[in-house]
């Protein structure tokens, strides 16, 4: 078997392989002697079928498998031995034809179309400047925190008019230009929660109205972005485009959310029986709870403006054309307008992980197992004090070596391990300049927009990578 690799520059290449009788005919042979040996034709006692006849009748797909086992096998030996560093996968040349009728006592040449990783050197150094933005939690924070959780744990009643910071469900009808209901247009159920509302014109068109009044409105003034937009629309995310500006709304019920009041009870609530008994200590824990959260939307901008900036400074290539055609092949199930419009997000998501993988190898970073079961075990261990459930150590940790054995479900716990390891080379590597902002201007510089007036609807998901 001949393999040789032609490159059409730095980002693509051919691998051609060619098979010749001596290749395949032993194993297809031995193939067809198994076969021959529980052959059952009529005319014939079982296993003494006469070989040319159990040939032609098998001879076609035998050769079609045991040449494609040979040729998969010798394509990824041959990509590791060389040491390939390749994109998705290897793609098939036009030889369909070929693949579909080989011929016993033939040789055949088959091509695969690769696409290569471009070659990176990071080498992280103090020599690397970075800012990292710290959000300073004082009392206007706490008190905006107390806000929010109060309204969360306070009570709700139904009434018939429109309020400030009511809730309201309604029913979405899709109008045409007329005016008029879209014959099997979008028709949904939504919840809108007046004090969250951005657009100051479309809250005033809700205050007052009462049940089963009717606006004609653009749900995207009612909504937090896309995802919220297609939650509220039940459509999907990518149909969005599609939707047009003109619906009915018409106002089905409205909630009134009285705050709870700050006491011991709202305490025990939050914490715990005992565990907090003054507002005072209150206060206290709360300032440790945001520290804690927003610490970690801290690392998580730090990551996010650094693979930013290596990824300015590198000018990462890629082998797009091809990996448009490896994504068409590997997701039959989606349409290549689909691909087309979600590719550049894919893209930026792929040189990230090349600049990880980078700073991995350079790094030398590993996760032991024993990392990964002690992780897993402290995580059992709390699920099952949570539920009050008594086991002992050698059940956490069976339980651990068990959920570990299941690759799919462990690759989580690797990952996790491996991020945090990776922020830890970041702060210990870089040269870090800290800077204190407040929580507003920490939202602004992570998302680009200001904050929701609710700083609970704000902490969800605060930093996109």
């Amino acid at each position: 078997m001949d393999i040789k690799q032609d490159k059409i520059d730095d980002l693509n290449a051919v691998i051609s392989i060619t098979v010749t009788p001596e290749d395949y005919q032993e194993k297809v042979n031995t193939v067809l002697k198994n076969y021959r040996a529980k052959a059952n034709l009529p005319g014939f006692r079982k296993g003494k079928v006469p070989f040319g006849v159990v040939k032609k009748m098998y001879i076609d797909g035998v050769m079609a498998e045991e040449v494609n086992k040979m040729l998969v096998d010798s394509l990824y030996k041959y990509i590791e031995t060389e040491k390939l560093q390749v994109l998705g996968n290897p793609i098939p040349g036009k030889d369909e034809e070929i693949r579909e009728s080989l011929k016993d006592g033939e040789s055949f040449e088959f091509k695969y179309d690769i696409g290569l990783s471009p070659k990176l050197e990071i080498g992280l150094s103090n020599k690397f400047k970075i800012d990292f933005y710290k959000i300073k939690v004082d009392d206007e924070l706490i008190d905006k925190y107390t806000k929010d959780l109060t309204r969360r744990y306070g009570s709700i009643m139904e009434v018939k008019t429109v309020g400030e910071s009511d809730m309201v469900n309604a029913v979405l009808n899709e109008l045409d230009s007329k005016g008029e209901k879209v014959e099997g247009g979008i028709h949904n159920h939504a919840s809108i929660a007046l004090e969250y509302l951005e657009k100051e014109a479309a809250k005033k068109a809700l205050l007052g109205k009462g049940l089963e009044d009717k606006l004609v409105v653009n749900p995207r003034d009612y909504s937090k972005g896309d995802a919220d937009l297609a939650a509220m629309l039940n459509v999907d995310k990518k149909n969005l485009d599609s939707v047009g500006k003109k619906f009915e709304l018409i106002i089905k019920k409205i909630h009134q959310v009285t705050p709870c009041e700050i006491n011991q009870e709202f305490y025990d609530k939050l914490f715990g029986p005992g565990t907090v008994k003054t507002e005072a200590e209150f206060r206290t824990r709360l300032a440790e709870d945001l520290e804690k959260t927003l610490e970690s939307d801290s690392d998580k901008l730090l990551v996010k403006h650094l693979f930013e900036k290596l990824n300015d400074k590198h000018k990462i290539d890629l082998p797009k054309d091809f990996l448009k055609r490896w994504l068409v092949l590997t997701n039959k199930d989606v349409a290549a307008e689909d691909i087309e419009k979600d590719f550049d997000g894919f893209v930026e998501n792929m040189k990230r992980q090349l600049i990880e993988n980078q700073i991995i190898t350079e790094t030398e970073i590993k996760v032991e197992f024993e990392e990964a079961l002690e992780r897993t075990k402290s995580l059992f261990g709390q699920q099952m004090a949570q539920y009050g459930s008594e086991v002992t150590e050698a059940d956490i940790e069976s339980a651990a070596k068990n959920y570990l054995s299941k690759n799919e479900e462990s690759r989580q716990i690797y990952e996790q391990l491996m991020q945090e390891k990776l922020l830890n080379v970041y702060k210990e590597t870089l040269n870090l300049k800290t800077k204190e902002v407040s929580f507003d201007d920490f939202v602004k510089l992570a998302t680009g927009n200001n904050p929701k007036k609710g700083i609970l609807d704000s902490l969800s998901n605060l930093v996109k990578m």
